[in-house]
């Protein structure tokens, strides 16, 4: 089994205390900010790495606005291991995965009228909390990170309160299913190195690599959110790789991209990349998670964007004296064919 990502945001008691309600606002469950920031989460990306048995997860989020207090829960299937990832990973994938971008002319004074463009986008190929075990704690770059292991979501829950964590109501209750199967929890919250500091913009990766069977991104604790949330899971493995279990049957992924790519991260054998997107408007709706198996084929997919580039007036001008001409010609030899057709009737 796989890693389950929630992003559970944590506040201090204070801020629930002055009666804010917590708002979900990220694709695998959940980001809280501090009371006076009012940031939220625009965007999240994951790369999701399996080969031989171990599965690995690099996650990031967009940050709009600034907070000075944040944190995400993440399940997982066994014992991880916790580091910082590639601060540049995420613009490599986008570079690797953007649409192919072919340029159409058109000309004066046809300019902006949508004339000779193209469709857009085409396919071309021990706590202080009963019930809860601690099993490591250790500071990454500005976060703070524990792992831990329960046996009921309200205990993990009593425990992320006794520790400054204020959480959703439903938390507990998503959470019961993987404590159940003896999964691992992995709560990390923001830790500036100095006072004052806040987290903006994306946040630094973090990198989860953890035994695996089979590919699986979380994603049922999302149902706990209250605005839309959308995700885009890049998957490295051995094969191009088909999304057989959605989140939610009524919305259907969008692939980005497919085929076998060079970088570093992607190293040999799982250098076959594939990409998919979703936007989930109703996160209620979402009762499963991702799943992946190999694609019957390998072949290679990436989207198009046609752009239209207009010439200007005097390319226009050659162009349509280009066409006068050979309309010219073309008359000049159509009369002398049909001259020598009367000709040669008398």
């Amino acid at each position: 089994m796989k890693l389950w990502r929630v992003v559970a945001g944590v506040l201090a008691v204070g801020f629930v205390a002055a009666g804010v309600t917590p708002a979900w606002a990220c694709a695998c469950g959940g980001y809280l900010p501090d009371a006076q920031s009012h940031a939220r989460v625009y965007g999240e990306n994951a790369l999701v790495r399996h080969t031989g048995g171990t599965e690995q997860i690099t996650l990031s989020m967009g940050v709009n606005g600034t907070s000075k207090k944040a944190a995400w829960i993440m399940p997982v299937p066994s014992a991880a291991k916790v580091e910082l990832g590639d601060t540049q990973l995420f613009y490599r994938l986008g570079q690797l995965t953007k649409p192919k971008r072919v340029v159409r002319k058109t000309y004066w004074p046809f300019r902006n009228l949508g004339i000779m463009a193209g469709s857009g986008d085409r396919a071309a190929a021990g706590a202080p909390g009963s019930g809860v075990d601690v099993r490591q704690q250790m500071v990454l770059g500005p976060f703070a990170v524990t792992r831990l292991s329960g046996t009921s979501g309200t205990a993990v829950t009593d425990w992320l309160r006794t520790n400054g964590y204020v959480v959703p109501a439903t938390l507990a209750a998503n959470l019961t299913p993987y404590l159940t199967e003896k999964w691992e929890i992995v709560a990390v919250k923001l830790a500036p190195k100095r006072t004052g500091d806040s987290l903006y913009g994306a946040t630094p990766p973090l990198r989860l690599t953890f035994a695996s069977e089979r590919i699986v991104y979380p994603m049922r604790l999302s149902k706990g959110a209250t605005t839309a949330q959308t995700v885009t899971v890049y998957v490295a493995a051995e094969h191009r790789v088909d999304a057989t279990t959605v989140p939610y049957e009524g919305v259907k992924p969008e692939l980005l991209f497919a085929g076998r790519v060079e970088d570093d991260a992607l190293a040999q054998p799982a250098d076959y990349l594939t990409a998919y997107t979703a936007t989930y408007s109703d996160p209620s709706r979402i009762t499963n998670d991702f799943t992946f198996q190999p694609a019957a084929n390998d072949d290679p997919y990436q989207r198009i964007t046609y752009v239209t580039v207009n010439d200007g007036f005097w390319s226009t001008i050659a162009m349509l004296f280009g066409g006068v001409l050979l309309l010219g010609v073309g008359a000049a030899v159509l009369a002398r064919v049909l001259v020598r057709r009367a000709a040669a009737r008398r």
